[in-house]
């Protein structure tokens, strides 16, 4: 039996594509009239396909438009340079006699052997200190010109990063048994070696440090207020610094205990009525920090530093110190009282215990544990 085609067209199975065109508003079962779903997923995907279109041709007309709008500000700009410069003659180029990518292959050998090594200590670490070691010592430092390089190299890290002094100084103590020694150049002069050369440019970074100072306190003129900040901040993080790197050459045996109480002795000055300069202060504190334990384990040693130390007493009741510098110097007296154990490193090892007996009273939640099975003792 044939049924009639919905909308009432007896048409045949072919036709009834224009039977569906047709609108029908009838609802025969209280449903309104469905599109077939083919339809109505083909016109979503061509609705999308000429949007898709159309925004990526906006786009592509926005940038060309863009990009013409920027050659003609780049045309009327060059034509402003232009027309202003008509009177002047145009400055030629001049050529190098040598490229800079040439003049980059062709280092000297010592230029080469520089670079390398400050790679190497730019990477060096704990970790990795035996590996760059090996590296810095296979560098090339055939000559006594390399070597004070180096040394030079080695010294500004270790003054202009103090908190790496303890790495450089095990690096240098290292160093001055595994680099050679060379010839000096004057007639019956001591051979250059790592340690001597290290050693007199430490000497030299502290005997100079007072005509640095000098030189910053004569900076008076209003518009060198702010270089002369600079400089002073400058200088005495370098005087700190160099005293540091002494003190951490001195726990390797590469500085002799009497260039210690040289040291001191300039810094604290002989004269009780007058007070240190700041820098001497910091650097004394500092020195004392780095060296005063390894000191106070010989006899002889610690009788010595009981002087310093009461000198020490005495300028914490030196109104002419300021107060950051008299607490300084307290903590330095507590920390030898203290057998030289830091108050930070005590308090850490106490809370450390606490922490570590807790889990084994209480559970995780902070009440007492009792789960089957337990037989943790408290």
């Amino acid at each position: 039996m044939d049924l009639p085609f919905p909308g009432g067209c007896d048409q045949a199975p072919n036709e009834t594509h224009s039977c569906f065109s047709e609108p029908d508003d009838r609802d025969r079962h209280g449903r309104n009239p469905q599109v077939p779903a083919a339809a109505e997923e083909r016109s979503w995907e061509i609705t999308g396909e000429n949007r898709e279109f159309g925004g990526r041709s906006d786009s592509w007309q926005q940038q060309l438009n863009q990009f013409n709008n920027l050659e003609q500000l780049n045309s009327q700009f060059a034509l402003a340079q232009i027309s202003s410069n008509q009177g002047d003659p145009i400055p030629a180029l001049v050529k190098a006699e040598v490229p800079w990518s040439a003049r980059r292959g062709n280092l000297s050998e010592k230029d080469r052997v520089l670079k390398t090594v400050t790679g190497i200590l730019n990477k060096l670490t704990p970790k990795k200190f035996d590996v760059l070691e090996g590296r810095l010592i296979g560098s090339g430092i055939t000559t006594a010109d390399i070597l004070k390089g180096v040394v030079l190299l080695i010294y500004e890290k270790a003054v202009q990063e103090p908190t790496f002094c303890p790495l450089y100084a095990r690096l240098c103590s290292d160093l001055q048994i595994k680099l050679p020694s060379f010839p000096s150049d004057e007639a019956g002069g001591k051979d250059i070696t790592f340690r001597r050369v290290l050693l007199n440019k430490c000497q030299e970074e502290f005997e100079g440090a007072d005509n640095l100072r000098e030189e910053v306190r004569q900076m008076t003129a209003p518009e060198l207020e702010l270089e002369r900040r600079e400089n002073k901040i400058m200088v005495k993080l370098r005087y700190v610094g160099n005293i540091r790197f002494i003190g951490e050459l001195l726990k390797h045996g590469m500085v002799a205990e009497s260039i210690f109480h040289h040291i001191v002795q300039e810094l604290l000055r002989t004269d009780n009525k007058t007070c240190p300069a700041e820098e001497n202060v910091e650097a004394i504190c500092q020195f004392f920090k780095t060296i005063g334990k390894q000191l106070d384990e010989s006899p002889k040693a610690r009788r010595i530093n009981d002087l310093y130390f009461n000198r020490l007493k005495e300028l914490t009741t030196n109104t002419q110190l300021a107060p950051r510098l008299t607490f300084m110097v307290k903590d330095v007296v507590d920390l030898r009282v203290n057998n030289w154990i830091p108050r930070q490193e005590e308090g850490s090892k106490y809370y450390l215990l606490k922490s570590i007996r807790k889990p084994a009273k209480t559970g995780n939640d902070g009440g007492r544990f009792s789960g089957p099975g337990s037989s943790m003792v408290p």
